[in-house]
């Protein structure tokens, strides 16, 4: 099997119903980095459970 990256998979495997608009999604969010832009996360609810921003904070 050849290693593949993960836009490649993206792009054979998810073709149909939300994966499809995953993919569409994913794409938009490639374009939007490439012409520079930026991303905000936000999140609400019981991160401290979780320990989600364990996952966020470098």
């Amino acid at each position: 099997m050849q290693p593949t990256s993960i836009s490649q998979f993206i792009d054979h495997h998810y073709q149909h119903f939300n994966a499809a608009a995953m993919k569409d999604a994913a794409h938009a969010y490639k374009s939007h980095l490439e012409r520079g832009g930026t991303t905000l996360v936000t999140l609400a609810g019981a991160m401290s459970t979780a320990e989600l921003g364990l996952s966020l904070a470098e």
